[in-house]
């Protein structure tokens, strides 16, 4: 439930926090006040698209935020996913708007997605505004709400699960099939492939080696010049190293026969002749590698001539190639396990197919059921709302087996007539503006007690409906509101009446700017608003004891909920 709506900067609202109660709540004032800001509001908190027009003319930002008292279920998931909590029951959402266009969202003080505004907007409220009129002349519209009213949803998710595996399975199938036709063709290219690479005798790291090799034998001659010189320096020459460290072995241990100190670093001079006795024998290691083999070099340059050819068709190291020829060598075994593959992929096929018919005849036999309980119901609400002659209709078409799509087998569509003798047909075709309004308000009152978010905002959809049937609209208002928070945008003082709790919305002018504020209106205000809305003189004794006994009808009618 939405507890409290905080508004700065945002449109003409300067700073605005606005109450909202359980049960009905209306939000009502002159044209142009301001109302339906407080909806955009809601709109911006539930993920909707941020514009920096919508920032108030002398600020650099805007912000949003709402409080939420948070039901279990979808809200408590999506939190969790996102590392985040509930505290004390509530949450509380904020949209930050910027003219730098760097807009933020956050929950709870926590910099969150906007996408995942959206998921908890779609748990925490519905907004039907008169746009949700021309999206109920729309067929998938009109399919979604008759598969809430079935609950179908499971079976609905089933369906396209089952429908996505046999499209899939069908492309599988025609994918081998369109193989088979150039198969022999293909296998004599596959075989060539693999046997060329099995007769290159591939090694990982070998081009490498070669190259390095190749080094070798380019400078053998320098490298043994170069490795006896060093040999000669440490150990063959009269002045080598070793001799001369011998020299002064024998030295510091004839000093230190006079004097221990003096013969201390004999220790260093042991371990230096280790060091050269060391380097000595990786010096002789490395001129044994060195190879004055006749026709190596040539050998290499073959190996390597022929390793890049390789790579040009089959890929830019061994490892590539390898990959390549094992691949090749897994298609092929498909081609020459064609038919027994070609059998497993259709009887694949036929299974998925008798699990789809399955779950279509399931899923269209809910639809169907619960079309024969949705229509009569409408029907019934059509009427209380003075269209007492009105014949609605929901056809469930089956459509062709090649027309049949993710959402099933069927396609919905709504059908209306206001007039006895006249034939039903698509409400998209025949609807007035106010038969579109009442139908959508009618379906609405059915539908509500599917809807899942605890919170629905009706913006002014009681267009085009006055006299008794205003009345009408207050009291399904209400009785939604009785089960559930509603948020409702209405000029008709019939509804306003009905409320729980009264939001009226002014503007004024003050120093050349225009400002917009919101607040709970109650007692001889309440009376005051609801006799402006009747059309005469708000101050006026008749039009305020038309407004009183309005609301004293109310009262009457017991409580609702919390009131003001």
């Amino acid at each position: 439930m939405l507890r409290e709506l905080r508004i700065r900067n945002f449109a003409v609202v300067e700073n605005v926090t606005v109450p909202f109660a359980p049960g009905l709540n209306v939000l009502t004032g002159e044209t142009g006040a301001g109302k339906s800001i407080l909806v955009d509001a809601i709109l911006l908190v539930r993920g909707a698209r941020a514009q920096t027009d919508v920032i108030r003319a002398d600020a650099e930002s805007a912000t949003v935020e709402a409080v939420f008292a948070v039901p279990d279920g979808g809200v408590a998931a999506a939190l969790d996913e996102a590392g985040l909590t509930v505290e004390e029951g509530e949450i509380v959402v904020r949209r930050e708007l910027s003219r730098s266009g760097r807009h933020r969202a956050f929950v709870n003080d926590a910099a969150v997605t906007v996408g995942l505004l959206e998921r908890l907007g779609d748990a925490l409220v519905q907004v039907h505004g008169q746009h949700e009129h021309q999206r109920l002349l729309e067929p998938v519209r009109q399919l979604d709400l008759l598969d809430r009213f079935a609950d179908a949803e499971p079976l609905g998710e089933r369906f396209a699960a089952l429908f996505a595996k046999h499209r899939e399975a069908r492309e599988d199938l025609e994918r081998r099939r369109g193989a088979g036709r150039d198969r022999a063709q293909r296998e004599d290219l596959l075989r060539f492939q693999v046997s060329e690479l099995d007769a290159a005798r591939l090694r990982p790291g070998e081009e490498e080696e070669l190259r390095t090799e190749r080094r070798r034998l380019q400078h053998a001659e320098r490298f043994a010049a170069g490795l006896e010189e060093v040999g000669t320096l440490l150990q063959d020459d009269a002045a080598s190293a070793a001799a001369r460290l011998a020299r002064a072995t024998r030295v510091l241990t004839d000093l230190g026969r006079l004097d221990p100190a003096f013969g201390a670093p004999v220790e260093m001079v042991e371990a230096a002749r280790v060091q050269v006795d060391e380097t000595l024998a990786a010096v002789r290691a490395l001129r044994d590698t060195i190879v004055f083999e006749p026709g190596r070099l040539e050998a290499i340059d073959d190996r390597l001539d022929a390793l890049k050819r390789l790579a040009r068709k089959y890929g830019d190291s061994e490892e590539a190639m390898l990959r390549f020829r094992a691949e090749a060598a897994a298609e092929l075994d498909r081609l020459e396990r064609h038919e027994e593959l070609l059998g497993e992929d259709e009887r694949r096929l036929a299974e998925l197919e008798v699990e789809v018919t399955t779950a279509a005849r399931a899923l269209g036999a809910a639809r169907r059921e619960a079309a024969a309980k949705l229509a009569p119901a409408v029907q019934r609400e059509l009427r209380q709302l003075g269209m007492e002659r009105a014949t609605f209709e929901v056809a469930v078409i089956e459509a062709a087996l090649a027309e049949w799509g993710p959402r099933g087998a069927e396609r919905v569509e709504f059908r209306f007539t206001g007039n006895p003798g006249e034939p039903v047909r698509p409400l998209a075709r025949i609807a007035s503006g106010g038969e579109l309004a009442r139908s959508m308000l009618a379906l609405q009152v059915v539908l509500s007690g599917y809807e899942r978010a605890p919170t629905m905002v009706f913006d002014e959809v009681d267009a085009g409906i006055g006299g008794r049937a205003a009345s009408v609209v207050g009291e399904k208002l209400a009785a939604v509101g009785a089960g559930r928070q509603v948020l409702c945008v209405t000029h008709l003082a019939p509804i306003a009446a009905l409320a729980h709790q009264h939001v009226r919305v002014t503007k004024s002018v003050r120093g050349g700017r225009t400002r917009a504020s919101a607040g709970l209106v109650a007692g001889d205000e309440r009376a005051a608003e609801i006799a402006r809305m009747l059309g005469g003189d708000a101050s006026g004794a008749a039009a305020l004891e038309h407004a009183r006994a309005l609301l004293r009808g109310r009262g009457a009618q017991g409580p609702r909920g919390r009131g003001v």
